[in-house]
């Protein structure tokens, strides 16, 4: 019961952990209730968007180590 009071505890936002639901929903527990319970988040998960990344990296020279490049898009 504490792991999942913990995990449905709502930040300041009004938000639940995304991070400690998925790690819910991956325990090995095999009670029927627990089962149907997961079953039941499984269920109500839906996916309302998604966020596309790109990383640049660059080096100085062939065999140097390659470095983040940092861009600020919003002053570009």
């Amino acid at each position: 019961r504490a792991l999942v009071d913990r995990v449905f505890a709502v930040d300041k936002e009004g938000q639940i952990s995304h991070a400690g639901l998925f790690m819910l929903l991956r325990v090995g527990i095999t009670d029927e209730r627990w089962l149907r319970g997961m079953a039941a988040i499984r269920d109500s998960i839906r996916i309302i968007g998604s966020k596309t990344y790109v990383r640049f990296y660059g080096r100085p020279t062939p065999d140097a180590a390659w470095t983040p490049v940092s861009m600020d898009l919003a002053s570009a």
